[in-house]
C-alpha cells in the first residue's frame, strides 16, 4: 500500500501518551495547541499578558507568570520606580517606571509652521545658533538676510509676509552652550584666590601689591605702602625675614585705606614678625592678622 495523506476533521485524539513522551498533549490527551505550553517548546508559560511595568518570569521550573520589575533584583540589577538612595560599585539601575528623566540626543531640529495670513515672525521652540539654520517656504530654501533674518537666537522674520497655510519649515543647529557656567573672568578669579603668594625679598622702602609675600631684609627702618586702589580680597603677607624690626621698624602706610578700621599706619616692631593684611572693604579696611 501506497503512502496516503490523512485528514482529521477534529482533534485527534491518542491514549496511552503524555507529554513526558515528547507529545505535546492537551486535556484528554488531545493533539492541540497549549494556552500554557511550557517554555522548553517555545512557549511563555502563561496566558495572561504582563502590564506596564511587568514581564513574564520564572524563578524555578518552566512555567512563566507576570511580575513587576521591581519585585526583582538579578545578579546585582535591581529595578524600581527611583534610583536607589545607596548604589554600590557594580550595581546597574533600570528605570522602569513611565516618568523616567529622558536626554534629547538632537542637535539638529526641524520644527514645522502653519502660517496665518499675513504672518511673518516664526519662533522656535528650541534656541539656535545664528547663521548655521535653514529656512524653506512652501519647500523652498529661503535666502538668510535676503529673504529672512533672525533674532534672539530662536525667531525667524520673513521679508515677505506668508499667505494663510502657507508651510514654514526651520532647520537649526540647536544651542548645546552650559547653563549655570563660570565666565572667564570668574575662573580667572577663582583661581587667583587659590594661587599661592609669589615670594619678593626687599630691603628698602616699596609699594606693595596684592597677592605677594615680603621678605624684608633691610638693617634700616623702610616704609611700605599699601596698594592705592585694593579690591576685596586682597592679600598681602610681610615677614621680618631679619629679624630685627623691633630696633629697625617696619611702617605699613595705609595709603588712603583704613587698618583694622583706624585711620593710621601700621608699625610692626617685634622681632621675626610675620604679618598677613586682607582687605575687607572701605568699613574695615585693611584687616591684620
Amino acid at each position: 500500500m501506497s503512502d496516503k495523506d490523512f485528514k482529521v476533521k477534529n482533534k485527534l485524539i491518542v491514549n496511552g501518551l503524555n507529554n513526558a513522551s515528547g507529545v505535546i498533549l492537551s486535556t484528554n490527551n488531545t493533539l492541540d495547541s497549549h494556552s500554557l505550553l511550557p517554555t522548553q517548546y517555545g512557549g511563555t508559560g502563561t496566558a495572561t499578558s504582563p502590564t506596564t511595568g511587568q514581564i513574564p518570569y520564572s524563578s524555578a521550573g518552566t512555567t512563566y507568570a507576570p511580575v513587576a520589575l521591581n519585585t526583582l533584583d538579578v545578579k546585582g540589577s535591581s529595578y524600581s520606580d527611583n534610583a536607589p538612595s545607596s548604589p554600590v560599585v557594580g550595581q546597574i539601575w533600570i528605570e522602569s517606571d513611565s516618568t523616567s528623566g529622558t536626554f534629547d540626543p538632537n542637535i539638529i531640529r526641524r520644527q514645522a509652521f502653519t502660517a496665518t495670513a499675513g504672518q511673518t515672525v516664526f519662533t522656535t521652540t528650541v534656541p539656535f545658533i545664528d547663521t548655521y539654520e535653514q529656512v524653506f517656504f512652501n519647500g523652498m530654501l529661503l535666502l538668510r538676510t535676503t529673504d529672512y533674518t533672525t533674532s534672539n537666537s530662536n525667531t525667524i522674520t520673513l521679508a515677505s509676509a506668508a499667505a494663510v497655510n502657507d508651510i514654514v519649515e526651520v532647520v537649526t543647529v540647536t544651542n548645546l552652550n552650559s547653563v549655570n557656567t563660570y565666565t572667564q573672568a570668574e575662573v580667572d578669579a577663582l583661581l587667583a584666590a587659590n594661587i599661592p603668594l609669589s615670594p619678593i625679598s626687599i630691603s628698602a622702602n616699596t609699594t606693595l601689591v596684592a597677592k605677594k609675600r615680603y621678605f624684608v631684609t633691610s638693617a634700616s627702618a623702610l616704609t611700605l605702602t599699601l596698594p592705592a586702589s585694593p579690591t576685596l580680597n586682597d592679600e598681602i603677607h610681610i615677614v621680618d625675614a631679619s629679624g630685627n624690626s623691633s630696633t629697625y621698624n617696619i611702617t605699613v602706610a595705609r595709603n588712603g585705606s583704613d587698618i583694622n578700621n583706624n585711620a593710621g599706619n601700621f608699625i610692626i616692631d617685634q622681632n621675626n614678625a610675620w604679618v598677613s593684611l586682607l582687605y575687607t572693604g572701605s568699613t574695615v579696611g585693611w584687616k591684620v592678622a
